[in-house]
């Protein structure tokens, strides 16, 4: 079960919502019109130097062509830095962020993720993925990114690759890449929906 806490106004009301089905969120979205593009991200492992970017757009909701562009942030854990009117908690447990957003995304809408077998799932499913570094997924480019990734995994179970390195902070120019990289998919995603 999942619990949505925006689009009521009223901060602190949490609405349930069937973990499968998600009839509610969908129906808080209606309340900003059906032209809606909606930017998705598994708030439990995005790097926390990305959030600050990510909010700041949440909170500065902006209408493009008639299409009003928004944030959810899906987590199992409710991260203090990320306003509640933006947050879906979803039940703890490995991959509930990434099912709710498999079952939420619609078509031209965009998912922030590094998990790339969530990314190859959604880009069958016409959903635009980015990965925190500005990496754009595709249908060209995705069975590659697969392939390496299913390639390194097995180096490192067999001890003949080192750990997977976890985030650094990065530089204002990887910020930069990831903010230019999400703008032009947005650019992209209003095109489709207009």
């Amino acid at each position: 079960m999942a619990r949505h806490t925006g689009e009521s106004g009223m901060m602190g009301e949490e609405k349930h919502l069937d973990h499968g089905v998600g009839h509610e969120l969908r129906a808080g979205q209606e309340k900003l019109g059906p032209r809606r593009l909606t930017i998705w991200a598994d708030a439990d492992s995005l790097p926390k130097d990305i959030r600050p970017f990510l909010i700041k757009r949440a909170l500065d909701r902006r209408e493009y062509e008639g299409i009003t562009v928004c944030v959810q942030f899906v987590a199992a854990r409710a991260p203090t830095d990320i306003p509640r009117a933006c947050l879906v908690r979803v039940e703890p447990g490995d991959g509930a962020a990434d099912r709710y957003i498999e079952a939420q995304a619609a078509p031209s809408d965009i998912v922030v993720t590094r998990d790339i077998p969530l990314a190859e799932r959604l880009v069958k499913r016409s959903v635009y993925v980015v990965n925190d570094r500005g990496d754009i997924f595709t249908a060209e480019n995705i069975a590659e990114r697969r392939s390496i990734r299913d390639a390194m995994a097995a180096l490192r179970a067999t001890g003949l690759a080192p750990p997977s390195p976890k985030s650094s902070r990065r530089t204002a120019a990887e910020t930069k890449r990831f903010a230019d990289a999400l703008e032009r998919l947005i650019v992209r995603a209003i095109r489709e929906k207009a």
